[in-house]
């Protein structure tokens, strides 16, 4: 937001982080609202937001880059909800890539070729990837145009690591 002349208040930054961090656990997966469920995990995506949230923002220093390295590490450990995210699973999977490639390579990698068979399974004949609906199917997911989105994600996802978009860490250009 400051980068589009938006004015921050470090305060509200820190209020979300302390929501944040009450709600994840020792192994760096955020649950639900504000309460932590044990040491396990399910769908990452909201993991991959406060990774990137915490990596990518202006404030918290060291202290944030290391809760957003926290919550890479448990994406690339554990990796397989990543096509079984819920509320709407495209987003919840570009959310759990972004994060993991943005701030730890290596998980990015572990998360990559532990669902290679996701990609596989997805892709159609002429190029495009179709929507696989999981557990907790967002219908709009589907019925929007399953085709469309699913190759939109997927093409994020698999350009993430060339780090072009400021989001997978590309340096700026020019002012905003």
């Amino acid at each position: 937001m400051q980068r589009c002349g938006i004015k921050v208040n470090p305060r509200g930054i820190q209020d979300a982080h302390n929501f944040i961090a009450k709600g994840t656990n020792k192994i760096g997966y955020v649950w639900y609202a504000d309460g932590v469920g044990g040491a396990g995990y399910a769908d990452m995506g909201r993991t991959g937001a406060s990774a990137l949230a915490h990596y990518l923002g202006p404030f918290g220093g060291d202290a944030y880059r290391e809760f957003a390295k926290l919550n890479a590490r448990c994406i690339g450990e554990h990796p397989d909800t990543f096509p079984d995210t819920h509320g709407c699973p495209l987003l919840g999977m570009a959310w759990e890539a972004l994060g993991a490639a943005a701030v730890d390579p290596a998980s990015f990698r572990k998360l990559m070729d532990h669902n290679r068979w996701c990609f596989s399974l997805a892709q159609c004949a002429d190029g495009t990837f179709y929507y696989q609906p999981n557990r907790d199917n967002n219908p709009q997911d589907y019925a929007a145009n399953p085709r469309l989105a699913a190759t939109a994600v997927t093409a994020l996802i698999l350009t993430a690591k060339a780090k072009k978009l400021q989001m997978t860490c590309a340096k700026l250009i020019g002012d905003l």
